[in-house]
């Protein structure tokens, strides 16, 4: 009737503004009052008010939320939460600490859409492993992926290597071998990949020390190429250019190539001359002028695109998670 229509409106908009609001206890019980009411909230409703929850990291809310969406949607009151509610759900009962909650989310998402999800699905699972320095497991997730027909992205690349970067499990061999792999793949490395391997070779000894120095070096030559050439797609997620974190891992790489030498590994002329320079190349690169530039040759994005880097947004949004407690030990 429209009497109902417009009562489910009123709750509609009574809700988005608790969202706006950053309320998500009154979004929740607004929510609530709907069903009790007869009155059947929208998807998009159902979303506003989940990632309002999640923002603010209240897991189990946000599963009991899901849960409730469901069970509607099974008897046809609703339509089905879409993978990417998962997902949300997923993430934030990780970064709670909710092991039992996370596979539980999971199993429900594999009865109620009949599948395993989609990669950022699988790329949560990746940074769970990748958080305990796990980086066998997270070779047997992307074989996972390959085996249900998707192809691991730069980010599924960049969070296994980050298991190789893992403090005390470092494996700055393994980070490489990882960096050649995606490129067999044509998945070509971005800065927070490159990033991520340089992190694994801070471990004081002096091949992991060559080893930065060669990712250092590899990472100047898609600079380069980036630089001449122009940039396919956006400089956000597709970008080799080094940041502000690429130049203190640098210089911590600088650092310890200094400590190689001076306990005798290497002679110092030798170091100043070969290893460091790729890395001092890293510390000198001035990025402003060279966003100028590509902001001149980027290409125009066109809209599936656009749609992948949102995605992908949110994908880096984990990856940076998992790595800040190493970006603050870095800093100190």
């Amino acid at each position: 009737s429209a009497a109902q229509r417009a009562c489910t409106l009123i709750h509609k908009r009574a809700i988005g503004k608790a969202c706006d609001d950053d309320n998500w206890k009154l979004a929740v019980k607004l929510l609530e009052l709907m069903p009790k009411r007869s009155l059947t909230p929208a998807t998009s409703v159902w979303r506003r008010v989940l990632s309002t929850c999640c923002k603010n990291e209240k897991s189990r809310k946000a599963t009991a939320i899901l849960l409730d969406w469901i069970t509607l949607a099974a008897e046809g009151k609703a339509e089905k939460p879409p993978v990417a509610v998962f997902n949300t759900v997923v993430n934030t009962c990780e970064v709670c600490g909710e092991e039992g909650l996370t596979v539980k989310v999971l199993d429900v998402m594999k009865d109620t859409l009949d599948m395993q999800g989609n990669i950022i699905t699988f790329n949560i699972a990746l940074k769970r492993l990748a958080k305990i320095g796990n980086p066998a497991g997270c070779e047997g997730i992307l074989i996972g992926m390959l085996n249900e027909g998707l192809e691991p992205n730069v980010v599924s690349y960049t969070t296994t290597i980050g298991a190789c970067a893992k403090e005390g499990k470092k494996d700055p061999a393994a980070a490489y071998m990882w960096l050649q792999r995606m490129r067999t793949r044509d998945v070509q490395p971005n800065y927070h990949t490159y990033n991520t391997a340089l992190a694994a070779c801070l471990d004081g000894k002096l091949a992991s020390t060559f080893l930065g120095a060669k990712i250092a070096e590899e990472m100047m030559e898609d600079t380069e190429k980036e630089i001449t050439c122009g940039l396919k797609g956006s400089v956000n997620f597709k970008s080799a250019l080094p940041d502000s974190y690429t130049q203190l891992l640098a210089r911590q790489l600088m650092k310890q190539l200094r400590e190689n030498w001076r306990s005798g590994d290497i002679d110092m002329a030798l170091a100043k001359s070969t290893t460091r320079v790729p890395l001092l190349k890293l510390v000198d690169f001035d990025k402003t002028v060279d966003e100028a530039r590509m902001a001149e040759i980027q290409c125009e994005v066109p809209e599936d695109e656009r749609v992948a880097n949102a995605e992908q947004d949110y994908e880096f949004t984990l990856l940076k998670e998992m790595h800040k407690d190493d970006h603050r030990t870095a800093m100190v």
